[in-house]
């Protein structure tokens, strides 16, 4: 008996160990549940904040699966009265959430076709006359495929490559590490930074078109006008990535493998050139729908009509997008699209802003502060917090500083996508983290010189550029 006692006292002890952060966020909603509600808000939007604050506490600490977080901010919108079973449920599934579940299962079809050695080609093709032209190839290559078809798509594609021309360099010596670094980070930089610039370059541009046609009086932003606003920051930051990257990495690249990795690559079949060539029209036919038909059909259904024509095809099966699709993440983006859609809905949004226009009441009355303060909170949330969590919960109040301006919403959306600091920011970070070949200190001290110089090149753009248009 007293063995059983010792055995079910250490699981409970194990248990809590565990997770302490669940359990911290239950004691921490049960505290200010029982407090008053405070002045200016009424029940329901205070509940939705209790919720906001948890599913931070337990995204950021990971204390249990993203599928359990999702349903669980679900169930206690309706548990806390924030909103009606089938109120939560509409807002539950929309654009947004259709758009992230067929992208990621487009990006399967797409890295299932292998056209990573068909790309290594034209890449070397074109840029292939020295290594350094190489590497600015990779980052310019990354970042506009990247900004069409998402990060989770290209870097799976583009990561094989560079890892192929730096499997012969010493990694012992400084020189052979920084050439290592270089090619992993050339790569890394030029995903993360594609994917502000159109609607499907990531979910959070998507959920940000969506909260600025459902909550702002200012004019629609299509596909087109995203493209508009976000491509010239691109740019910026594709040139500053370029020198930040060569003067943190100095190498002479001795040992990189372009020309031996254009030799192991020469030979192809003809099988494999056509369903290449078949891949490329099915993704070109889609990238033209979400310029062209994105108000009338959605993001969304056009991402999924891409899967089903690979399906169809035979180019892809059932089982493998199943397989590899991670349905935790569609359930945590679309519970989080819900909380922040009742944040708005109750007005929290609102209370949030006014407290914030109360602690900076001292401060000169000039928007470019309200702007710099949401863009870095935005940007560095997201670092911890995935950019497309951030953007859900914190998009409306963005809007709500200035709900005729979308710069506001836009440069909050842009702002989540600068990942630069943290291996868990984003599908870009964590699967080149993975390769074991990059430290998280590295990744934080280049990443903080990139942080900075596109919050500042952000500025300047929404500062000079964006009025015009």
């Amino acid at each position: 008996m007293q063995d059983s006692y010792k055995i079910i006292s250490s699981s409970i002890l194990y248990w809590f160990s565990q997770k302490k952060w669940f359990v911290f966020s239950i004691i921490f909603a049960l505290i200010f549940i029982s407090l008053p509600t405070p002045i200016g808000l009424d029940i329901p939007a205070y509940h939705s904040l209790i919720i906001l604050f948890m599913v931070f506490i337990l995204v950021t600490s990971e204390a249990i699966p993203f599928p359990a977080i999702a349903l669980l901010a679900l169930v206690l919108q309706v548990l806390l009265g924030v909103a009606p079973a089938d109120v939560v449920a509409s807002s539950f599934m929309n654009d947004a959430v259709l758009f992230v579940m067929g992208s990621l299962m487009f990006a399967i079809a797409i890295v299932h076709q292998g056209l990573d050695i068909r790309l290594a080609k034209i890449i070397i093709s074109i840029f292939g006359k020295s290594k350094r032209l190489f590497l600015a190839g990779l980052m310019v290559v990354s970042a506009v495929l990247s900004s069409f078809l998402g990060e989770h798509t290209i870097i799976a594609i583009m990561l094989p490559i560079g890892l192929a021309i730096i499997k012969n360099v010493d990694s012992s010596t400084p020189d052979g590490k920084n050439a290592i670094l270089l090619v992993l980070f050339s790569i890394a930089y030029g995903t993360i930074i594609g994917s502000i610039g159109t609607p499907s370059g990531g979910a959070r541009n998507v959920i940000m078109i969506n909260y600025l046609q459902e909550f702002t009086t200012a004019e629609r932003i299509d596909y087109w006008g995203w493209i508009q606003y976000a491509y010239p920051i691109l740019i910026i930051q594709l040139i500053v990535a370029y020198f930040v990257l060569q003067f943190a990495f100095p190498t002479s690249l001795d040992n990189v493998q372009v020309q031996g990795y254009k030799r192991s690559i020469a030979k192809s079949n003809s099988a494999t050139n056509i369903r290449h060539l078949f891949s490329c029209l099915i993704i070109g036919f889609i990238i033209a729908s979400w310029f062209l038909f994105n108000q009338e059909l959605g993001l969304g259904i056009i991402a999924l009509c891409g899967v089903l024509i690979f399906m169809i095809c035979g180019m892809v099966s059932w089982e493998v997008i199943n397989k590899n699709t991670n349905w935790g993440v569609i359930l945590l983006f679309a519970a989080t699209i819900s909380l922040g859609f009742q944040i708005n809905e109750t007005d929290a949004s609102s209370w949030l802003v006014g407290k914030f226009n109360e602690l900076t009441s001292f401060f000169p009355e000039d928007s470019s502060f309200s702007w710099s303060f949401m863009a870095i909170l935005t940007g560095l949330t997201a670092n911890f917090f995935t950019s497309s969590a951030t953007t859900s919960l914190l998009g409306p109040m963005a809007i709500e500083l200035q709900p005729n301006d979308i710069s506001f919403g836009m440069s909050a959306a842009i702002a989540s996508g600068f990942s630069f600091l943290t291996v868990i920011s984003s599908p870009t970070a964590m699967i080149v983290y993975s390769t074991g070949l990059v430290s998280i200190k590295i990744f934080f001290r280049v990443g903080l010189l990139m942080f900075s110089s596109s919050i500042l090149i952000l500025y300047l753009v929404s500062k000079f550029y964006w009025v015009t248009l």
